[in-house]
């Protein structure tokens, strides 16, 4: 699986609640009692549906490897009859004998039944929409579902219980990998369920939705979404962490090739060196002090909280290596070696973010003039990158780890005295060209490196063009637009946010029955598809914004889409990216999907008419009927 294939889920029919093969289990005559009894106590309180034949059925399946229930109905004679079944894996994985559980999940399929949800199913609607419906539905069904289990009798805390034990067996996603799927996140659904602690739920599926965003290096969006949650709870570490992770690397995002010449460091490996959008009205070229102090701050601020926080002490030293009044190696060190150490001891830590902690410390080693040790540091980094450790088969470390490990070794081969060991260094720097984005800010630094050890050592140097017909850069998932006035739009975030930036716009009804709405903005040239979320944003006409598509990983230059480009010119820029046919929110207008990308292009007459980023749900085949 590459960096950008997130988890993608097969959800089960629409009126289901969860279902992934995880278990085995078997359908005892004690799980049937306790669904009967359960069933019985909620159907007490459950006013009968008019025209449908009453009471539904209740039932236990057989199916070992689901963790699922749902509600469904049958034709009797013209009549609806419903149904409710719970397999065998939901009752001993999530419900473990508790009634009370038992009764929340029970009651949302009752809910299902009770709101017509089973035969009000979205017909002729694109499944963009039908997603948008189906959402909506299940949280209607969730708040009938708890109304109906406290009616019943049944413990409010305990029933809550339920879907915090689905969290801790792994079966959630954040609210924007869940965009493309019928089913909320389960923290936007404990939102609504769980009211005595809505706004910490709240806070939680924002720190989920940037941790999806520092993971697509989209900094803006994961900086907005961790400041909401520091500002709803000031005294949660990791949300500093990683507000401070979010500002560094924008602040790194912001060095010239210049500056990282006068820093004169080795490769660090964050999340990304780019050059800054050319149409920023303010923009910010080269070192931004005030960014760099927000970082630091928000750093220190964790470490206050749990000085112990081993990311957050080798953030802090690199952002001393990259401090705007000159790299601080003697704090850098200080930072990176305590980290180093830590992450040694910590075999919890993810192993990628151990071997970056231990490269960087290499880093500031060979910044600080102990080769020796910054040699060590770099090859315990790589042998942890590598997953692998003793006599085991080795790996290839990603390909972050591999091109930082190629750029440092290659600085400390450089100034042997030995012709061989300086041909090896010249290998590694090449091989580093070859790998790495030219988009970089590091690849002009290093192209310089190759050409002055080309001469050394009397051999012909190739050619930029060349080198960098070989790289294959991967593209960053689109997440986020800047529409001007330095506002960025995120996929996800709040309209409430969003209307005060922009104000409320031309609010034009999508589809009867749900909440979803087109927001036109025609100033700006953009149109934003929602509900009480941004669920897609439209770059429509001439004063339409550019979408910047940028390269994954160290330096990213920004290839330009705009609407009206022909389409051999947005193919170029594609190059051979797969892509399948969708609609949005209107039947039979389609529009070129690129699923990596997260972007959807409608074409009219060879131009781009239309660019939209968003999840759009792909076409039910027939076994998904």
């Amino acid at each position: 699986m590459n960096r950008w294939n997130w988890r993608r889920w097969v959800l089960p029919p629409l009126l289901c609640w969860w279902a992934v093969g995880i278990v085995h289990a078997e359908i005892s005559q004690s799980d049937r009692d306790l669904v009967g009894r359960v069933s019985h106590r909620l159907l007490a309180v459950t006013d009968p549906v008019p025209d449908y034949i009453w009471p539904p059925t209740f039932g236990v399946l057989d199916e070992e490897k689901n963790i699922n229930a749902h509600a469904f109905a049958d034709d009797e004679d013209g009549k609806a009859l419903p149904r409710v079944e719970v397999t065998s894996g939901m009752l001993h994985e999530v419900i473990q004998r508790d009634p009370d559980r038992l009764a929340l999940i029970l009651g949302h399929e009752l809910g299902h039944v009770t709101l017509r949800h089973i035969v009000r199913k979205p017909r002729g609607q694109t499944p963009f929409v039908r997603t948008v419906f189906s959402r909506e539905q299940e949280i209607a069904a969730d708040c009938k579902g708890i109304e109906l289990t406290l009616r019943a009798g049944y413990s409010h805390r305990r029933a809550i219980r339920g879907i915090q034990r689905m969290i801790d067996l792994g079966l959630e996603y954040s609210s924007i990998e869940g965009l493309g799927v019928d089913h909320p996140s389960w923290k936007d659904r404990l939102t609504y369920l769980d009211k005595d602690q809505s706004a910490l739920w709240h806070a939680m599926g924002a720190f989920d939705d940037g941790k999806y965003f520092l993971l697509c290096e989209q900094y803006g969006s994961a900086e907005r979404c961790f400041r909401a949650v520091t500002r709803e709870f000031p005294n949660c570490h990791e949300a500093w962490a990683n507000l401070g992770d979010a500002l560094l690397m924008r602040y790194c995002d912001s060095l010239e090739t210049d500056d990282l010449r006068r820093f004169d460091l080795g490769q660090l490996v964050v999340g990304g060196f780019y050059h800054r959008p050319e149409s920023l009205e303010e923009k910010i070229r080269g070192v931004n002090e005030g960014l760099w102090r927000d970082a630091v701050g928000a750093l220190r601020e964790a470490l206050r909280l749990k000085p112990a926080l081993v990311l957050a002490k080798a953030n802090l030293g690199v952002a001393y290596l990259v401090n705007p009044a000159g790299k601080d190696v003697k704090q850098a060190t200080r930072y990176l070696d305590e980290a180093a150490e830590a992450a040694e001891a910590d075999k919890a830590l993810n192993p990628l973010m151990r071997a970056t902690v231990l490269i960087n410390a290499g880093v500031a080693d060979l910044a600080g003039g102990h080769p020796e040790v910054g040699a060590r540091m770099l090859d315990r980094g790589e042998q942890i990158g590598r997953g692998f450790a003793g006599e085991r088969p080795m790996r290839p470390a990603p390909p972050a780890l591999s091109a930082a490990l190629l750029y440092n070794r290659a600085l400390l081969l450089a100034d042997s005295s030995e012709e061989g060991t300086r041909r090896s260094a010249l290998a590694q720097i090449e091989r580093y060209l070859q790998i790495t984005s030219p988009a970089s800010t590091w690849w002009p630094l290093a192209h310089e490196r190759y050409a002055a050890m080309c001469k050394k050592l009397g051999l012909p140097a190739k050619d930029e063009g060349e080198l960098k017909r070989t790289t294959h850069p991967q593209p960053r998932p689109l997440t986020e637009v800047e529409v001007g006035d330095g506002i960025t739009l995120s996929l996800d975030e709040p309209m409430a946010g969003v209307t005060d930036r922009l104000g409320e716009g031309q609010a034009v009804p999508v589809v009867a029955g749900t909440d979803l709405v087109r927001r036109r903005y025609p100033r700006r040239g953009i149109d934003l598809l929602a509900t009480d979320r941004v669920l897609a944003i439209c770059l429509r006409g001439p004063e339409s914004p550019v979408l910047r598509l940028r390269d994954a990983g160290l330096g990213a230059g920004a290839k330009l889409l705009r609407v009206g480009m022909t389409k051999p010119e947005l193919e170029q820029i594609l190059e051979e990216r797969e892509y399948d046919f969708r609609e949005l929110d209107t039947p039979d207008v389609n529009y070129r999907f690129y699923p990596e990308l997260g972007l959807a292009v409608r074409i009219r007459n060879d131009r781009v008419e239309e660019l939209v980023v968003t999840r759009i749900p792909r076409r039910p085949m027939p076994f998904d009927q």
